[in-house]
């Protein structure tokens, strides 16, 4: 049995047919835009997703196409009605047709959108964010942070080249008051992609700093929903919401609504209104500065007023207070004068007893003292001086014999002479066996002559001990 065969074409040709069959409807979907761009046809492409709920898992994903004359429609009706513009990200309601092309293949053909789903979808995103912020116990920690009174070092994050911070500066730099302020800039992106990190950045950059500043301001100026939709982020509504300083943000316009703002100290419209309410803090602070310096001066003067009528009265009353003072240390005088000369008199008595008394007690000492030596004199003259005399030299010469008989004894040479000899070594006298040693040269020495031996033995005497 011969085989059907059919071309590719023939095959796509069934398949298109089939799917039309199929699908002969439109229909309402929902997804999530993972991908988007405009050709220079002006036909927009989309890459659709869904993701499971639990584990963020992409479980669906097709192709979706915008035609050119759709599109021309479909764009501008939904970005004034959610002032947003389709963007990465974005859960969308949209009408599909389902439609199989033999060169591109199956792809959703969008004739309709619904942007009250996506606003809905924004609002429930926000809510959660918000919820968990507050789950986390951290959605008020920025606001109770009480406000400085002077802030006057400031750390602004903003795009250097915004509307918005060129708008803040020129209102802080030109101010009517001439207040001064200490401002650095922390370059960030303030929309797209990138821009919820690029923040993140900054504020960290501003936290290793911190004792810098007195407050951080976040300025974005004007633009459409979708500009500020990195503002509704939770990663920087959770860095400003526990940032340790005071957080202003001024973002967008009047009407725009940021859960960054939400989250910060205090929330301001626009960078001007940021700009307005920095240099109000300052004028406000110079008002109760004024005032108390009113009331300073109208206290000194009062102060001043009192002291004049006191020193008037003062000087008023000083010669009859001096006259006073001299009639009262006048009799202070007179008093101590009199008790100085009393004791003065007293002392003097005192004195002259004691003078008295001393020279009494040294007559008596000195007639005692002449009268002893008169009698030591007395009794040295009594007695024959030349007989004490003698006595001595006698006793002296008698002693004088008694050392020289022994030293005759003990003379060295008549111990020789009684048969001693003494044996010498080297030229010293040897006491003990112990210090010579076989063939010694040994001396020794009588009475009447020397004589030099070399010892052959030693025989030693040991004492038992």
């Amino acid at each position: 049995m011969e085989k059907t065969r059919l071309t590719l074409l023939e095959l796509t040709e069934l398949i298109s047919v089939s799917i039309r069959e199929a699908f002969p409807e439109r229909y309402w979907i929902v997804a999530e835009i993972n991908e988007i761009r405009e050709n220079v046809n002006g036909h927009c492409y989309l890459e659709l997703i869904q993701k499971d709920s639990d584990s963020n898992r992409i479980v669906a994903r097709s192709k979706a196409t915008i035609w050119a004359y759709t599109w021309r429609m479909l764009k501008p009706f939904f970005e004034t009605s959610t002032s947003q513009f389709l963007s990465q990200g974005m859960t969308i309601m949209v009408e599909i047709s389902v439609e199989f092309h033999e060169l591109y293949g199956i792809s959703l053909n969008i004739k309709d959108i619904d942007p009250v789903y996506t606003l809905g979808d924004l609002e429930k995103k926000r809510a959660e964010t918000l919820k968990k912020l507050e789950n986390e116990g951290i959605i008020n920690m920025n606001r109770s942070i009480p406000f400085p009174d002077l802030p006057a070092r400031i750390a602004v994050i903003s795009s250097p080249v915004a509307a918005g911070y060129e708008d803040f500066m020129h209102q802080i730099n030109n101010n009517q008051y001439g207040y001064s302020f200490d401002i650095t800039l922390f370059p960030a992106l303030m929309q797209g992609n990138n821009a919820a990190v690029s923040v993140t950045g900054a504020l960290d950059a501003v936290f290793e700093k911190e004792e810098m500043f007195d407050i951080v301001v976040i300025l974005r100026g004007g633009g459409s929903a979708a500009d500020l939709n990195c503002f509704d982020s939770y990663e920087i509504a959770a860095h400003i919401a526990q940032f340790p300083i005071p957080v202003i943000t001024g973002i967008g316009h009047e009407r725009d609504y940021t859960i960054a703002g939400t989250v910060a100290n205090i929330d301001l419209k626009t960078p001007t209104a940021v700009a307005e309410f920095l240099l109000g803090k300052f004028h406000e602070l110079d008002i109760k500065t004024g005032k108390l310096g009113g009331r300073l001066t109208t206290l000194v003067s009062h102060i001043i007023g009192q002291n004049r009528y006191m020193i008037k009265t003062v000087i008023k009353n000083i010669p009859l207070i001096v006259t006073n003072n001299i009639k009262q240390n006048h009799r202070h005088l007179v008093s101590r004068s009199s008790l100085i000369s009393n004791s003065a008199f007293r002392l003097i008595n005192n004195n002259n007893y004691d003078l008295e008394s001393r020279h009494s007690h040294f007559d008596f000492n000195i007639k005692h003292y002449l009268h002893r030596l008169k009698s030591t004199c007395q009794e040295i003259q009594d007695k024959s001086l030349p007989e004490k005399i003698n006595n001595s030299l006698g006793k002296k010469q008698d002693k004088l014999h008694l050392i020289s008989t022994t030293l005759q004894l003990v003379d060295p040479e008549n111990i020789l002479k009684k048969g001693y000899a003494v044996v010498l070594k080297n030229g010293k006298i040897i006491k003990k066996a112990q210090d010579i040693d076989s063939q010694d040269i040994i001396e020794t020495k009588l009475h009447d002559g020397l004589i030099k031996s070399k010892v052959l033995n030693v025989h030693a005497r040991i004492k038992d001990k």
